[in-house]
């Protein structure tokens, strides 16, 4: 009986080892491409939810292959012509240097070579987590500059328009906000914008993991945008009221952070909020299958 149980853990053990083999070989490939990315999440605070991606990409792999109970199968030579392609659009992106080209072309080479050595349903397993881990390779700098500045708009309109409704005297000139003496500007950092890049990798991986239609995933994804937008709004018109009796203070240091984190915390337990309502929270039922 010992036997036997240790001959089938290590049949078990070694269907993990082609797979394992493969994320290696990928992990090998795109180190160049993973290192610039990684001084692009480091420069830009906007990119910087870049360094939860790899962990969250291999856990939502992980989580959605016992999902569906998937064992690695035959894959087929169909596959190879998208393998072949990822791998000529990395070396186009090395050889111009447009680190964007080699980032994105982890998405056709990760599923080409999933389908390749094990079937559709590797590759289906794979298509999330490799298409987030592939636009996170591919952001630069400048890639959202405007719709950053779009959203400075906004939140000055909005945050402004709020704050007089509210008796806070205050006025607007393009993203310059005046509060008697006190001069505050929706600077690109404070549009709001890094919330909503961390908040719509959040929303995938629910939309990967949800069993929901659909519809109901896609109308979570488009809720993240307004939940941003109303959640920074009301900082920056928190930041005018505090600094009646603070000053500039009420916009700087601690305070500051700490309301940035708040607008974090509000906006992502508004998310939760509308996924619990719209049923599409994730399943974690990942108890493997019964065998005779």
């Amino acid at each position: 009986m010992a036997a036997a149980a240790d001959r089938h853990g290590l049949i078990r053990a070694s269907r993990w080892l082609g797979p394992g083999a493969v994320v290696v070989a990928l992990a090998v490939t795109y180190a160049p491409v993973l290192v610039h990315a990684i001084g692009v999440w480091r420069v830009d605070q906007e990119l910087s939810f870049g360094f939860v991606v790899p962990p969250a990409a291999a856990a939502l792999a992980v989580l959605s292959w016992r999902q569906r109970r998937t064992s690695p199968s035959p894959g087929g030579v169909i596959w190879l012509p998208l393998l072949a392609g990822g791998l000529l659009l990395l070396v186009v992106g090395f050889r111009s240097g447009v680190h964007a080209i080699a980032g994105a072309s982890f998405l056709p080479t990760a599923l080409g070579a999933a389908g390749y050595l094990y079937g559709m349903a590797a590759a289906r397993v794979l298509l999330a987590p490799a298409a987030l881990m592939s636009v996170a390779l591919a952001l630069y700098r400048g890639l959202l500059a405007p719709l950053g500045f779009a959203l400075q708009e906004v939140t000055a309109q909005g945050s402004a328009m709020l704050a007089a409704a509210g008796g806070i005297p205050v006025r607007r000139s393009g993203v310059d906000l005046f509060v008697g003496d006190v001069h505050f500007i929706v600077a690109q950092s404070c549009s709001g914008m890094d919330s909503l890049l961390a908040l719509l990798c959040l929303g995938l991986l629910v939309v990967a993991l949800a069993s929901a239609a659909w519809p109901q995933r896609l109308l979570l994804l488009a809720l993240v945008l307004p939940v941003v937008v109303v959640a920074n709004v009301l900082r920056v018109t928190a930041v005018l009221a505090l600094s009646l009796p603070f000053g500039t203070a009420a916009g700087e240091g601690l305070a500051h952070e700490s309301l940035s984190a708040a607008v974090f915390l509000v906006a992502g337990l508004a998310l939760w909020l509308a996924c619990v309502l719209l049923r599409c929270q994730p399943r974690f039922d990942v108890t493997p299958s019964s065998s005779a």
